[in-house]
């Protein structure tokens, strides 16, 4: 017999009763509330002219911090309460699954970043939504099989520290987020251990990373062709790029008065970003905004050498004498170039100078890179990338000398 066979058999026969089961159910729903439940829940009253049960809930858009609820009878109460904490009656169960649908929004209210939720929603369903952990109570979860689970996790999908500390700040957040909304009494997520080994990341070859040797020169060349052929301003972006290791983002967003001359440097103080928006039909809709912050909102002063002011007392005096509007330095139209530009610019240039296609972020890794083979501080170079942490910037650095001139180093150095 199948399982809705014997259900029905045992039912049919009087070997469960259907009432008992609802009036069990009812009672674990009704003990689970008032384990959660910190407010007094209220009687009708004579003294009182609305004969309904009550109690309070937490509510931060109040200004008492809280919101009357009500209902005819207790019972009545309690499920309005269950249905507030996410109290399942049929089971009581509580499920990771469920917890990521309410976590994120409340994760959207203290990021700016769109680009983030966009990417813990990539990672939930590629790495937790079909596990069958994430489908069980929550509250019947502990330690060990969370962290029988996390080891397994990253042991089977063969991932690098990186990619496990990306899915762990979504985890993390779901059972803080749990435990703090009161609807859970411990946080067992807490004590996991991680003993597993994360996949090696072996370092590119360097030609793969940086513009290497000669390739510089000739991608300088080409960009200075290209421009006096286009007047596209997104090659002399490319060239000043060189010279300053920006992220592509603030390079587009940079101004005029960000710039002094007298000083010799300027300030790097917001970014384009591509934010990525969900549509309710599930495409997604992309929007590129300056933000006036960077991405790790502190602003930041770049020295200005010789070769990076002459392309902007070239590009600015020609501004002046079009009378262009924009106070952005690099525009085209009157409006500020925008990321694609500089990426589309930079593969023409490639393939123009007969070099390998590399990405506007290799330009940064490129500026790193040639600093450290000068022998400017690795905390230097980590304060003009504008990173918060000296591991990432050693991320950043390759050898960016050809291989002869490597090897004529190696042999001088004996």
């Amino acid at each position: 017999m199948t399982q809705e066979e014997l259900l029905k058999y045992a039912i049919n026969n009087g070997m469960i009763n259907l009432d008992e089961v609802s009036r069990n159910v009812n009672m674990k729903m009704i003990d689970k509330v008032k384990e959660i439940h910190t407010y007094t829940i209220t009687a009708p009253s004579a003294l009182i002219k609305d004969q309904r049960w009550q109690t309070y809930v937490a509510d931060d858009t109040k200004k008492t911090g809280r919101r009357l609820v009500k209902a005819q009878t207790e019972e009545d109460l309690y499920k309005k309460l269950a249905k507030f904490y996410g109290i399942i009656e049929d089971g009581n169960v509580l499920t990771m699954n469920d917890m990521f649908e309410k976590w994120l929004p409340y994760k959207r209210s203290i990021t700016n970043s769109e680009n983030t939720i966009y990417r813990h929603v990539n990672h939930w369903k590629r790495y937790c939504i079909d596990s069958e952990i994430c489908k069980s109570n929550m509250r019947e979860l502990n330690t060990i099989q969370l962290e029988s689970w996390a080891n397994s996790l990253i042991k089977n999908h063969n991932m690098t520290r990186k990619e496990w500390q990306n899915v762990k700040v979504i985890i993390g957040g779901i059972w803080d987020y749990t435990f703090r909304s009161g609807l859970i009494k411990l946080n067992p997520w807490a004590g996991i251990r991680i003993s597993v080994k994360y996949r090696q990341v072996s370092k590119r070859a360097p030609d793969t990373q940086v513009f290497v040797g000669g390739d510089i020169d000739k991608l300088i060349y080409t960009c200075y062709e290209m421009y006096d052929i286009t007047n596209n301003e997104a090659y002399m972006a490319i060239i000043f790029n060189l010279y300053c290791g920006l992220r592509v983002g603030e390079l587009v967003a940079l101004k005029e008065s960000d710039v002094s001359f007298e000083s010799l440097y300027f300030a790097v103080e917001r970014e384009e970003v591509c934010i990525r928006t969900i549509q309710s039909d599930k495409s997604v809709n992309y929007e590129w905004k300056i933000e006036d912050h960077t991405k790790t909102y502190t602003s930041r002063y770049i020295p200005l050498i010789p070769k990076s002011i002459d392309i902007l007392e070239k590009i600015i005096s020609k501004h002046r004498q079009e009378r262009a509007k924009s106070d952005y330095i690099f525009i085209r139209d009157g409006k500020h170039l925008n990321t694609n530009n500089i990426s589309n610019a930079l593969r023409w240039a490639c393939k123009k100078a007969n070099i390998s296609n590399k990405s506007t972020h290799k330009i940064r890794k490129t500026f790193a890179s040639k600093l450290d083979a000068s022998g400017v501080p690795t905390d230097e170079i980590r304060t003009l990338l504008g990173h918060t942490d000296a591991q990432t910037t050693l991320g950043y650095i390759y050898n960016p000398l050809p291989k002869d001139e490597t090897l004529a180093m190696i042999k001088n150095a004996f």
